[in-house]
């Protein structure tokens, strides 16, 4: 899902954003849900009598997916929720367009007593964005703002979510995703009548087929279009943008294409010097001037004297006759003939008629070949884990002792402060003064009580790992706050059950042979489902491959009929002709 967010300025005040969002001429149909013009103006005057500079946030966001009106509903609240609005005094407009749709909230800047907050939105509203997709089981789309996401989602408590957004995060910066136009320039070229999204693509595909900048330059000439030097020359030196020949603006070519600004300079000075070397490679400044003299003279006309005064001109050149390109394309053929084998592999002929048959035997031959379809579906079928990508040793290692990291700090700490305590309790019980007054005595209750809050992270520390390796489908229950003596024998026997796993996350000697031991077993148990699907499928594709021969013997032509048939003449092969 995608969000977006811009500020409306009080001066401007809010005629521009109703007339879109209530008043979208593009869109299929408009559904509001909540909200006004007259409520968006009022707030924009209540915005200009606090002397605000904005007066309306815009918030617009388009789901990858289909979302109905009650889950766009529960998505604009959730982020006023985040921002600290009040849902009460919103505006909420959904648009259909293409099939598709989308929705705009609407929020006043002034909260009543505060003004809405503003602080990293951007990372904010993204954040929310991942948590809806998880909720409803979307794919995750990436942002730019993935890590800082990840972050937050743990410092919140939502560490699921937090490893599935940890995993959107590329390898480098230079891999993050960028908006290739802003919202303001596509409502700019949307008033010029151009349509600014399918210009991006028309550019992103003439680059992807161009093999440098002097083909792309010449694809964009096809297209009325044309890459120049930027105006902003002092700033940012070697910037380029894309206009049409009228000099409506495109936009820049490295947000267009995706291209880094470090690879476009490469691409400039390549292209520079190139022109460079062909301007010394001319081979007009090879001519070599031939005065015509009598002995080379065939039409006798310095034969006889000239007594005339010579005038003072340049010697005459002799010049280089243009090479005929088909001619060229002519002799490159005939040496490849000449290379080419004599002996022409035989093709059977083609018959010289078509084979002629009733309506309801070609809809019987178009039926059997919809049966070959659906046969060769099910011979295709693979396991569902065949496809996935193979398991990575180190990159799964690392990724697990990542997640495993906060949850060793937390056990580490709970069993600190249950030693420490149990330490006191013991210097304690040795002296006959705190034994007498009674020191002693509190001081065990309170080891007691720092047992049973270190068996209860203990038991949690253990749910996490087991979740974080695959032994587990649910994360683990959260910690509980209050514990008796009740719960002591529960808690003794989950750490004896589990004791393994214990020594694990307590001891990092131990914590690395007992994660590799968990990813050989997780491979193993990946191959032994696919060998167990193709067993459990190889019955029913012996079967679709036994049915698709004898369909297929059913669409041959019969003996009788391919005898009457009439075959064109097979021509005698022959090699290339000199």
């Amino acid at each position: 899902m995608i969000v977006k967010e811009s500020r409306i300025r009080t001066k401007s005040g809010a005629g521009a954003l109703s007339r879109h969002v209530l008043h979208g001429a593009k869109n299929e149909a408009i559904r509001v849900l909540a909200g006004s013009d007259w409520l968006m103006r009022d707030h924009v005057r209540e915005a200009r009598r606090e002397g605000l500079t904005y007066g309306l946030r815009h918030i617009a966001f388009n789901p990858d997916e289909a979302m109905s009106d009650n889950q766009l509903s529960d998505f604009a609240r959730h982020l006023c929720e985040e921002l600290h609005a009040d849902p009460e005094h919103l505006t909420l407009v959904i648009h259909q367009k293409d099939g598709s749709t989308h929705g705009h909230l609407i929020l006043p800047e002034w909260q009543g007593n505060h003004v809405l907050e503003s602080r990293f939105t951007w990372m904010r509203l993204e954040k929310v964005a991942r948590l809806e997709e998880i909720r409803l089981g979307h794919t995750l789309v990436p942002g730019r703002h993935d890590k800082a996401i990840a972050k937050a989602l743990c410092r919140e408590g939502h560490h699921q979510a937090a490893e599935q957004v940890t995993a959107l995060i590329p390898v480098s910066d230079s891999a993050k995703p960028r908006a290739a136009y802003t919202s303001q320039a596509r409502r700019i070229t949307e008033r010029q009548g151009l349509d600014l999204p399918a210009m991006k693509k028309l550019v992103s595909t003439l680059w992807s087929q161009s093999d440098g900048l002097k083909s792309f330059r010449a694809a964009l000439a096809e297209h009325d279009l044309t890459m120049r030097e930027g105006d902003r020359k002092e700033t940012r030196p070697g910037a380029h943008i894309i206009e049409k020949n009228d000099g409506t603006l495109i936009g820049s070519f490295t947000r267009l294409t995706k291209v880094r600004m470090a690879e476009f300079r490469k691409l400039l000075a390549k292209e520079q010097s190139a022109e460079h070397e062909k301007s010394k490679l001319d081979i007009r400044s090879t001519r070599v001037p031939v005065r015509i003299t009598s002995e080379n003279d065939q039409t006798e006309i310095l034969s006889a004297p000239d007594t005339s005064p010579a005038p003072n001109r340049s010697p005459k050149r002799i010049r280089l006759p243009r090479r005929n390109k088909a001619i060229d394309a002519l002799r490159r053929r005939q040496m490849e003939d000449v290379d080419r084998p004599a002996v022409v592999p035989h093709i059977p002929p083609k018959p010289l008629y078509p084979l002629i048959l009733s309506a309801e035997e070609a809809r019987l031959r178009r039926r059997i070949r919809q049966a070959i379809q659906d046969q060769q579906a099910i011979l295709d079928q693979r396991a569902p884990e065949a496809d996935w990508a193979p398991l990575k040793r180190e990159e799964m290692l690392a990724k697990w002792r990542k997640a495993l990291t906060p949850y060793q700090k937390q056990l580490r700490s709970s069993f600190v402060r249950y030693h420490r305590a149990k330490k006191e309790w013991k210097q304690a019980k040795e002296s006959r003064w705190q034994r007498m007054t009674g020191r002693a005595g509190k001081l065990e209750k309170v080891c007691q009580q720092l047992l049973l809050e270190f068996l209860e992270i203990l038991r949690f520390v253990i749910q996490a790992l087991l979740h974080i390796v695959g032994l587990r489908s649910t994360p683990p229950e959260p910690v509980r706050s209050i514990l008796t003596e009740q719960d002591r024998p529960v808690l003794e026997e989950f750490r004896k059950q589990y004791d393994a796993e214990f020594s694990a996350p307590a001891d990092p000697e131990k914590l690395e042979p007992w994660l590799q031991h968990r990813f050989d077993r997780l491979v193993k148990a990946r191959t032994d489902r696919i060998r167990q699907w193709d067993k459990a499928h190889q019955a029913e594709k012996e079967r679709a491959k036994q049915e698709i021969a004898r369909l297929r013997s059913k669409l041959s032509v019969p003996e009788g009929l391919r005898n009457t048939m009439a075959i064109a003449p097979t021509q005698p092969a022959m090699g290339p002709s000199l």
